[in-house]
């Protein structure tokens, strides 16, 4: 999908469409992508600057970050991003970013692919740890075995390494 911002000379354009995780480039570690991303999204100018607004919906599979097993999440964010042509700018060494430069993003030449601001979006909306359900017990740090399916029975002592020099002076005492 992309947009050609000479054609937002006569107004705002409207587009609808899928895109697959093919086209997305989708990194498996992020999740698994279970069917085309639907797209909706208006692009206006406002002066030099490009705004796009709008709304999409994906169906992922990603894995609980404590038991490991596959889980489903819908995740359908709003977006409104502001886009400014980069004026061949070449930027080297370090420079200080303002609050403005993080909302700005940049393109080159007359297109916008929205591929890049789709996939940063479904990345956005995703948790940073999922879980399968709010009372999952996670894999056994001993056995490895799933605590949800069954108690495998496994003594665990979460201690302080730091704190085993006393654990066995207890023993001692005992």
């Amino acid at each position: 999908m992309r947009i050609d911002v000479r054609e937002l000379d006569q107004g705002s354009l409207k587009l609808r469409g899928e895109l697959t995780g093919g086209q997305l480039e989708f990194d498996e570690a992020d999740g698994h992508l279970l069917q085309p991303v639907s797209v909706e999204l208006v692009a206006e100018k406002h002066g030099h600057q490009v705004r796009l607004r709008g709304k999409l919906s994906a169906l992922l599979e990603l894995f609980c970050a404590k038991c490991l097993d596959p889980l489903r999440m819908e995740v359908s964010p709003d977006f409104d991003q502001f886009y400014e042509p980069n004026r061949g700018l070449k930027l080297t060494g370090e420079i200080a970013l303002e609050e403005r430069d993080t909302e700005i993003a940049f393109f080159n030449g007359d297109v916008i692919e929205v591929v890049d601001l789709v996939r940063e979006q479904i990345l956005l909306a995703l948790p940073m740890k999922p879980v399968c359900r709010e009372d999952c017990k996670g894999l056994c740090p001993n056995c490895g075995g799933n605590r949800n399916l069954r108690d495998c029975g496994c003594q665990t002592l979460n201690l302080d390494p730091r704190l085993a020099p006393w654990l066995k002076i207890k023993e001692r005492l005992s």
